[in-house]
């Protein structure tokens, strides 16, 4: 009951972070030139390290599901494998998102434009610092043997979190770096 109610407020919180990008690019003002993205403003093109990092939440994704299923198996060192591929796929989502801010065209002060997509990117990406925290943790209890194949609820939370951080970016990349962006 305490996981749905967080991940719905998580959800939420997420969802009203949207609200003023959608208004501004959904009926762009005069100010804004009467188009989206707003004259001036250069987005990423969504097929090249946007998609990149999708894939690699992706691929995160199915790395903690298959650590998770070792878990449950009983088999320790493909779950320490596949935990240690996911930890290693969030940190380079993370170095790929921070290449991406040193090298954007904008920055956070470009009108609504700059400051929704560094709003939401960022928030998405300090949910990404957590799992990444949470699941380095649980890779340490992991080869401590602190997890069982019927005594795993750390590992299956952080799991779940992770989930949600992936299903998060692909609602982010649809909305702002490929539909927003075009």
């Amino acid at each position: 009951m305490v996981w749905f109610f967080l991940s719905h407020l998580k959800l939420c919180s997420f969802l009203v972070s949207f609200e003023p990008f959608f208004a501004a690019s959904l009926a762009p003002t005069v100010e804004l030139g009467n188009i989206w993205p707003p004259k001036g403003i250069v987005p990423f093109n969504a097929l090249d390290i946007p998609l990149l990092n999708t894939l690699i939440l992706l691929c995160s994704g199915v790395t903690i599901t298959y650590s998770h299923h070792a878990i449950t198996a009983g088999n320790k060192l493909q779950a320490v494998w596949g935990l240690v591929l996911t930890v290693v796929l969030a940190i380079i989502f993370t170095g790929f998102q921070a290449y991406e801010y040193t090298t954007a065209p904008f920055v956070i002060s470009d009108g609504i434009y700059g400051s929704t997509f560094y709003m939401a990117t960022g928030f998405h990406g300090f949910h990404v610092f957590i799992g990444t925290c949470f699941l380095t943790v649980c890779l340490v209890r992991l080869l401590l043997n602190h997890f069982t194949s019927t005594h795993h609820f750390g590992f299956e939370a952080a799991a779940f979190y992770w989930h949600f951080v992936d299903v998060v970016w692909l609602f982010l990349y649809v909305a702002v770096y490929f539909w927003g962006g075009n």
